[in-house]
């Protein structure tokens, strides 16, 4: 019992003695009440016990010393415990009623208790469920972040939540299985990106021509500023497009392909994609799957079916756009990302591709028949390979197209002027040309590099040397030199070949079509024709000269060496076989004339006209003409008596053989005889009717030499 429950006790005591007729029952309510909630019965009990055994030691002290009061006192006493008794009596009462209470309040502090218990545990418990709705909300939030396509801030929450919040809660089960579900969470959000650049990947593909043709197109534009600035500057003729003279003279380069009016391509797909792949470690298997992909739409590209037929180059330049805008797109995902799209790899892939595109262009290239076609296709393929480079690829694979484009070229020239050319040999009339006009004539020079000869005349019409088909195959020969070279342009300062090219189909041009041909002639040509054949082939090795100064000037600057086209040994080889066949007719043409002769001069021979004279008189006089051209006396001389018997029938007095000096002279190789044998043949033709009198006086001069000889030979 405390002090100050013994205060009060005293105290009460004190008002008890006091006031013995009044009971302080309200002032003991509180002290018993207080005792009570304090679990202190037993302890205030003693305490009274103790306090009544004090006051009864008290008593007795003051009952010795003093009788009368402690009789007084006992009475007092016995007051006090009558007071005692009935404040006991009370206490008990009190007591019970304060247990009484005391219990319900005892049942009601329990429930208290064990209300703040469940208060506690309930606030535990929300608090506890909000840190578990947080982690769901957060969770949710993941998959809002997802359709919201903010993958970077849904792994950045889903990180978030696997190192703070789920350890706050991690001893539940649903928190557990959401740790594990983690990596699952983290697939979803690597999938979900994924198939947005997977979608992204196709929405390029679907523009990927557009940027091929806008680079295409913008390439041509420098291309052509380039040549107005080489026009005005010859001295940039050597600097190619591309060059860094040429990137920063051109000031209008600056163009956006993936961003203008046409195209606009955001590669934030792609960016995202690989940042998500990056922070989840998987960056080697996208680049795997990205490789693939683009492989697969690479492949798609060269799938593509187009013809070149009937005068169709669309699909083959949607061919070469879709390849260009596949590179350029990969060109700039190399520039603008790291560790991703190594050069290396675009290379490989670009090698691959482009072996591909070789084959497949060149396998179309054998549909085009068209000339003009061609050239389409070549300034877009040339503009395709120009564009490629101009973006870091390497275009020497193409150097095996380049050379097919230009022999395929010369190949179809070749064939369309083959064909020309046959047509003017075979249409000749292989007689000497003749111009009536000055313009004519001005043609004619400036087509096949005549020089004006002092032999031929200096009015018009003019005979000139040569036949239709020499100046005829000369403009032929220019013509496909000049279209070779319009084909060619600029590309023989960088394809060599492109020069040797023409100089191999110019020599079989010439060699098959040209001289070829005339050889051919040589077997079923009558003689005259052979001479002109020869002159023909004179001209021709001298245009040859000419041909290879041509070339000389039409060849890139930069290239040096000698131009040597071998047809001109194969006309002069040609010349050698026309001569020798000249020689063959002629001596065909002796034999016939020596037969011919013998006939004349035959016994069954009965007699000879004037037309035949005339007509033999006409193969001599060729046969003569032949023979001097051949500087060969030997060959004139076999001619000689033939144009004897001739001269003789045809000489206005016959009788001039009888004269000594004259016959030695004129009549060297005819034998008295065969005068005789001459004049009597041609006797016996005479019809004497239709004679006038010169024709007489000639009969009677033959029919005196033919007296005189049988007289002198007699």
């Amino acid at each position: 019992m405390s002090d100050h429950d013994q205060q009060q006790l005293h105290s009460l005591v004190l008002s008890a003695e006091l006031n013995s007729e009044n009971e302080n029952v309200e002032q003991l309510g509180p002290i018993i009440k207080s005792i009570y909630d304090t679990e202190r019965q037993e302890a205030f009990l003693e305490q009274l016990a103790t306090f009544v055994r004090k006051k009864e030691g008290e008593i007795e002290r003051m009952c010795n010393s003093n009788y009368q009061e402690f009789v007084h006192s006992v009475d007092q006493l016995l007051k006090v415990r009558q007071g005692t008794v009935n404040l006991k009596n009370k206490i008990i009462d009190l007591n019970y009623d304060v247990q009484k209470s005391g219990k319900k309040v005892a049942a009601k502090k329990k429930e208290l208790i064990q209300t703040r218990k469940t208060q506690k545990n309930i606030d535990e418990a929300v608090d506890t469920l909000q840190l578990c709705l947080h982690v769901l909300d957060m969770a949710n939030r993941v998959n809002h972040l997802v359709e919201e396509r903010k993958y970077y801030s849904a792994l950045r929450v889903l990180e978030e939540l696997q190192t703070v919040h789920l350890r706050k809660v991690i001893q539940y089960e649903f928190a557990k299985h959401m740790h594990e579900s983690i990596p699952v969470m983290q697939n979803s959000v690597k999938d979900a990106v994924t198939k947005e650049m997977k979608e992204w990947l196709f929405r390029v593909r679907q523009v990927t021509r557009q940027v091929g043709k806008i680079a295409m197109e913008q390439m041509s534009l420098r291309q052509k500023r380039w040549k107005a600035k080489v026009s005005q500057n010859p001295d940039l003729r050597s600097v190619p497009v591309s060059s860094p003279i040429e990137i920063v003279m051109n000031e209008e380069n600056e163009f956006n392909i993936i961003n203008n009016d046409e195209v606009q391509i955001d590669f934030k797909p792609l960016y995202q994609c690989l940042h998500i792949h990056e922070e989840l470690g998987k960056l080697s298997e996208f680049k795997t799957n990205y490789e693939d992909d683009r492989r697969a739409q690479a492949n798609l590209v060269l799938s593509q079916s187009y013809t070149l037929r009937d005068s169709n180059e669309k699909g083959f330049e949607a061919f070469l756009q879709d390849v260009v805008g596949f590179f350029v797109i990969e060109q700039i995902i190399v520039q603008s990302t790291q560790n991703f799209r190594s050069r290396a790899e675009v290379d490989s892939l670009w090698n691959t591709v482009i072996a591909k595109v070789v084959k497949i262009v060149a396998e179309s290239l054998d549909d085009c028949r068209d000339p003009e076609l061609f050239k389409q296709i070549k300034f877009s393929l040339f503009t395709f390979i120009q564009t490629l480079e101009d973006y870091g690829y390497n275009v020497n694979t193409f150097t095996d197209l380049v050379l097919i484009i230009f022999q395929k070229y010369s190949d179809m020239l070749k064939h369309k002027f083959s064909v020309d050319f046959h047509q003017t040999i075979i249409d000749d009339d292989y007689m000497p040309m003749q111009v009536s006009f000055r313009e004519e004539y001005d043609a004619v020079v400036d087509a096949c590099w005549f020089k004006e000869d002092n032999r031929i005349s200096q009015g018009f019409p003019k005979t000139l040397p040569f036949s239709q088909a020499y100046p005829s195959c000369c403009l032929d020969i220019k013509n496909f030199v000049n279209q070779y070279y319009q084909f060619a342009e600029e590309d023989s300062k960088k394809y060599s070949y492109v020069d040797d090219i023409v100089q191999q189909t110019l020599d079989h041009l010439l060699i098959d079509h040209v001289d070829g041909a005339l050889r051919g002639k040589l077997q079923s040509t009558n003689m005259s024709q052979i001479v002109q054949i020869i002159i023909n082939l004179e001209y021709f090795e001298s245009a040859c000269g000419e041909l290879e100064k041509l070339l000389k000037a039409k060849r890139s600057s930069h290239r040096g060496g000698k131009i040597k086209l071998y047809a001109i040994d194969e006309f002069r080889e040609t010349r050698k076989k026309a001569e020798k066949r000249i020689f063959e007719l002629v001596n065909s043409k002796i034999d016939d004339f020596l037969e011919i002769a013998d006939l004349i001069l035959n016994p069954d021979v009965k007699k000879i006209n004037s037309n035949a004279i005339i007509n033999f008189d006409l193969d001599v006089t060729f046969l003569e003409n032949f023979a001097r051209g051949l500087d060969d006396p030997n060959i004139a001389d076999a001619f000689l008596e033939l144009r004897q018997i001739v001269t003789l029938l045809q000489a206005e007095n016959a009788e001039e053989y009888l004269d000594p000096s004259l016959r030695n002279r004129k009549y060297s190789r005819l034998r008295p005889a065969d005068v005789v044998n001459l004049f009597e043949k041609w006797l016996r033709d005479q019809a004497v009717i239709n004679m006038d009198s010169e024709e007489r006086a000639r009969k009677r001069a033959m029919e005196g030499v033919v007296r005189s000889l049988r007289l002198s030979s007699s």
